[in-house]
């Protein structure tokens, strides 16, 4: 295996955090080679895959804290919601290993024929995951794909390999050689050989919607299955009854998590036109409090956004958004001494459909507020346009929200609350946010193929 490594930096500080290692096709080759000499032995024994599972969650929890620490550092998010993103892997892990499900179903007998539908994991599976959530998102496709029998190698962003190789050096304890694997490098050309040899027989991509595309184009030439959790321009809908105070906390919440930097957070506030002011002031508030700093430093509620590229796309969709008439009510500064990519979470107002800062994902510490006279024309405006990942509507009235919320075209349509997922529920998206679903018994049958075994009995002719 190359020896090639690359520096990985803090966010916060530019500091180097560590080294990760540089590899190539022919390490993708190598590493497609011991997981296919692994697999047979690992999907024979459903009971072995449990209890390695819960082994490993075990073990997850039991470092929980060193892991969080360097998953902050070269991340940036607040150490305790990089220790919670370990808890949730390890809970992933725990739910998959006790999932109740059928490896043979049997159909009603024919009159001289018997028929059972085998599933079977689909092969060795490529699990491509990007840099904001570099653990969580990973786990949700290794827990139900180890629970299936499949082999993993697992390829993290360029920028956060440092806690992915953690979490496999740390499961590896409980796996077979070869079951779990990792591959890193600062280029395209792990994504590519995952995505192209035909050794590979599916890919579990989370990130953008332009690189999920390419990675599905790389994969048609194979036959390969493909799962795709891709980008997403949340809406939250404001309807004339919501609790002020109640729905600006809850957005605040979700939009400036983890900097903004979250695929189902909310990204565009609609409002009616009348509360608009009220809303924004109570938004404007509750981002008010937050602490900018290094994400391991006791005290600090926000790190930065995770490079500069990211925050300088955030900040000029914020300028441009001015420059044609909106208005910033809270945050437009960097809000930190620190040298690193730090924003202060901007709340902008009087936002109007056409700013790049509404119409695309902005993916960071800004939030379009946009005011509405029609809610049914709002809606039938978001659905023209090409995410579907989530939603959110907030009112008083339950029944009326639930209205709403059925004609919205998107994978989850959160009521009075946004960015909340369950393991055992579906998620996903609609239109160009995505394909496939995780979680649940859904996620676990992304990971299965289908056999039909279809019996006659042997009778001699007499």
């Amino acid at each position: 295996m190359t020896q090639d490594t690359y520096e990985v930096h803090d966010p916060a500080t530019l500091e180097v955090v560590g080294r990760a290692p540089v590899h190539g096709d022919q390490d993708v080759r190598e590493a497609i080679a011991a997981a296919q000499g692994a697999a047979r032995a690992w999907a024979a024994d459903r009971e072995a895959r449990r209890s390695a599972l819960r082994e490993c969650a075990a073990l997850i929890r039991e470092n929980e804290t060193e892991l969080g620490h360097l998953m902050s550092r070269e991340q940036g998010k607040v150490l305790a919601e990089a220790v919670a993103e370990f808890r949730v892997g390890a809970g992933l892990m725990d739910y998959f290993a006790d999932l109740a499900w059928d490896e043979v179903e049997k159909l009603p007998d024919r009159a001289d024929r018997a028929l059972e539908v085998h599933y079977r994991p689909v092969g060795v599976v490529g699990a491509i995951v990007p840099w904001n959530f570099p653990i969580s998102l990973l786990c949700v496709k290794l827990a139900p794909a180890l629970t299936a029998g499949c082999t993993v190698i697992a390829k993290p962003s360029p920028s956060t390999p440092l806690s992915t190789i953690a979490l496999i050096d740390l499961m590896n304890r409980a796996l077979p050689a070869g079951v779990l694997q990792y591959r890193t490098g600062p280029g395209r050309e792990v994504n590519v050989a995952l995505s192209t040899l035909p050794g590979v027989r599916k890919i579990s991509f989370t990130g953008s919607t332009e690189v999920g595309t390419s990675i599905a184009a790389q994969a048609a030439a194979t036959v390969k299955r493909v799962t795709l959790e891709l980008g997403g321009n949340d809406p939250a809908l404001v309807l004339d009854d919501a609790d002020i105070e109640t729905t600006a906390h809850g957005i605040a919440g979700s939009a400036f998590r983890n900097a903004g930097q979250v695929c189902m957070a909310v990204k565009q506030v609609f409002v009616p036109r009348n509360r608009q002011s009220e809303l924004v002031e109570a938004l404007s508030e509750a981002v008010s409090h937050h602490v900018l700093g290094h994400g391991v430093e006791s005290g600090t509620t926000m790190g930065p956004l995770h490079n500069e590229a990211q925050r300088d796309l955030v900040q000029g969709l914020v300028d441009q958004a001015v420059a044609a008439g909106a208005r910033i009510a809270a945050g437009g500064g960097r809000g930190c001494g620190l040298p690193g990519h730090f924003m202060e979470p901007t709340v902008v107002t009087d936002a109007r459909i056409g700013m790049d800062l509404v119409d695309r994902e902005q993916f960071g510490n800004a939030l379009p507020v946009v005011a509405y006279d029609s809610l049914e024309d709002t809606i039938d405006g978001l659905n023209a346009h090409g995410f579907g990942l989530g939603a959110s509507v907030w009112s008083a009235d339950l029944e009326r929200a639930h209205a709403a919320a059925v004609n919205i075209e998107a994978g989850t349509v959160w009521i009075n609350q946004h960015t909340q997922v369950e393991p055992d529920a579906p998620f996903g998206g609609w239109k160009s946010s995505g394909l496939g679903r995780e979680r649940g018994r859904w996620g676990l049958e992304e990971y299965l193929e289908l056999r039909t075994v279809n019996t006659r009995p042997h009778t001699p002719k007499t």
